[in-house]
């Protein structure tokens, strides 16, 4: 939770002091909305929302305004689920009816998801990598690669002046 407060800390002032943007895609939504002033959603037909500011999405405000036991500890967690809920209910992909209870339209969400996943894990699989560490590595390689070949040209560089000067001299 600390290294997510000072990530966002970081991102927060990178963007201010570069006028940049960041594109923050992820399922982990704790302190996200702290710090998120825009908000995109994936539908389910993969093609991106259009861009919303966070503190006037009326869903938003309306989920920040609930109280009592409807209060939402992680408001930007509750804000997903529903999207999910709506699309999903809207999608017609299940036959059932999950209006009524929310609980059942998770688990219906998730076993979904859980097969989508299934049927790309042989991408993976056939790449021999499941925790994505070899493009890892591969991109580290080439960036040590790089300033290895930086520095080489670095100290060609200065030993090229040095015989300069002692050539003057």
């Amino acid at each position: 939770i600390l290294s997510r407060s000072h990530f966002f800390a970081y991102l927060s002032k990178e963007c201010a002091e570069r006028g940049a943007s960041v594109v923050y895609a992820t399922h982990i939504f704790d302190q996200a909305d702290s710090w998120a002033s825009h908000i995109a959603f994936m539908q389910l037909d993969r093609v991106l929302s259009p861009l919303q500011r966070l503190d006037e999405l009326p869903r938003y405000k309306e989920v920040l305004a609930r109280s009592g036991e409807e209060r939402a500890m992680c408001p930007m967690y509750v804000l997903v689920m529903e999207e999910l809920q709506r699309q999903y209910r809207a999608s017609g992909l299940f036959v059932e009816d999950y209006n009524d209870n929310a609980d059942e339209l998770v688990e219906a969400i998730m076993s979904e998801q859980c097969r989508e996943g299934a049927g790309n894990r042989f991408d993976t699989e056939r790449e021999k990598d499941q925790t994505s560490w070899v493009s890892g590595r591969l991109t580290n390689q080439l960036r040590k690669a790089d300033e290895e070949e930086r520095r080489a040209q670095r100290v060609a560089a200065r030993i090229a002046r040095e015989q300069e000067i002692a050539v003057e001299s």
